[in-house]
């Protein structure tokens, strides 16, 4: 459609149904003229663009956002669980060497312990020194503690050493045993009664920590000689982490020695042939038949608190066996105790240790059969005479091996 003719310019000008053109006489060429909306169309169309490519980035941005986040969370968690087994590590090795080494590391371990929470609670008591007024108290709200003979025994705490208890009016030696979880022979023989009634009200009892003897240490005497006097055994003393003997074995003079299981000797001791080495029987419940026996033997020393274990006392050189089939995954010498040990992981948990042998006949990473011989019986480390420590846990805690034993 022509909308116009201008004749002094020489042009003409037309329109189709969207866009416009002029006609150029002198030139003779087309020039094309954008519609009136044409404009607006393209503010629209460049505003819309924008929105997309603004929407595309977002989204870019985070999605990418999002991807470090997870990846950072991922490394973090990593981080966390790779410091968690290091501080089980430390603390495992810590453990190890407090208990093998405890008649060296014990007690100044002990001492240094109670000095650092000393130190922590002198700090943060200043802290508060000034916040309570001492006007803000009068005679009358000052509480008096009343005055009582009771001992007060910590729960949970072993004792480290002999405690005073005076006997009150009603008690019995029996009782007192209870209280203090010994037996009344150790009470008996720590304050040399003949008979259990020979207590009364006002009198003062020394009580041991541990069912046993406990010895004042004198010139000449040695850790052999006074367990096969007190029948008590020599590894069950010198582990007993209270006696603080070192990988020495040796005594010192005027040491309060604690001999768990200990009996005086008789009165009268008669004659006797040389003792070898003990093979007492073993007598228990029995237990779940779960594993069998490492070695043949005597039992020498139950499992207890500060003794995870059982001691079978068994000739040089027998053979040791897997209690039950699983991988070795610990062979070889430990320098705090053991000696020379093998750890058996048996699947759902369970764990064995063979320590203190004479020769490994094993290797990390082997699997063992049950009853497969792994080892021979030897006192290598922490050990006063041949026997086997044999050790079982279940997801790291230690179980009482007698339990699943046939």
């Amino acid at each position: 459609m022509i909308n116009s003719e201008n004749t002094q310019d020489s042009s003409l000008s037309f329109s189709t149904t969207s866009y416009t053109y002029e006609l150029d006489f002198v030139q003779d060429d087309f020039t094309f003229r954008l519609p009136w909306f044409s404009r607006p169309l393209r503010i629209l169309k460049t505003a819309l663009l924008m929105t997309q490519t603004a929407g595309v980035t977002s989204l870019r941005v985070s999605w990418e956002s999002l991807t470090f986040l997870v990846f950072y969370l991922w490394f973090i968690q990593r981080r966390a669980v790779a410091f968690v087994y290091f501080l089980e590590d430390l603390k495992d090795t810590s453990v190890k060497v407090l208990m093998w080494r405890r008649g060296l590391l014990f007690r100044p371990t002990t001492h240094g312990g109670v000095l650092v929470l000393a130190s922590i609670a002198f700090v943060v008591g200043t802290l508060f020194t000034n916040s309570v007024a001492i006007q803000d108290f009068s005679r009358d709200q000052v509480l008096v503690a009343a005055n009582t003979t009771e001992t007060l025994i910590p729960e949970g705490r072993p004792r480290s050493e002999v405690v005073k208890y005076k006997v009150q009016s009603g008690d019995t030696v029996s009782k007192v045993a209870s209280i203090y979880q010994v037996n009344v022979d150790t009470i008996k023989w720590a304050n040399n009664l003949s008979s259990v009634d020979e207590i009364k009200p006002g009198d003062t009892l020394a009580v041991p920590p541990v069912s046993g003897i406990v010895h004042k240490v004198k010139k000449g005497e040695t850790l052999a000689s006074l367990t096969k006097k007190y029948k008590a055994d020599a590894q069950t003393v010198a582990t007993y982490p209270f006696n603080y003997i070192d990988d020495t074995l040796k005594l010192r003079v005027g040491q309060t020695l604690f001999l768990p299981g200990g009996k005086p000797p008789p009165p009268t001791p008669l004659p006797t042939a040389p003792s070898g080495p003990r093979n007492y029987p073993i007598f228990y419940a029995g237990g779940s038949g779960l594993f069998a026996w490492p070695v043949a033997g005597s039992l020498n020393q139950s499992p207890s608190w500060w003794h995870p274990a059982i001691d079978i006392g068994a000739p040089y050189g027998a053979p040791v066996k897997a209690a039950m089939a699983g991988i070795a995954t610990t062979a070889g010498f430990n320098g705090y105790g053991f000696g020379n040990y093998i750890v058996i992981d048996h699947g759902n948990g369970y764990t064995s240790s063979y320590a203190h042998l004479a020769t490994i006949q094993t290797q990390v990473g082997q699997q063992v059969g049950k009853g497969q011989i792994i080892g021979n019986v030897g006192c290598t480390g922490f050990c006063t005479g041949p026997h086997l420590h044999f050790e079982t846990r279940r997801g790291g805690s230690a179980v009482n091996p007698l339990s699943l034993l046939p």
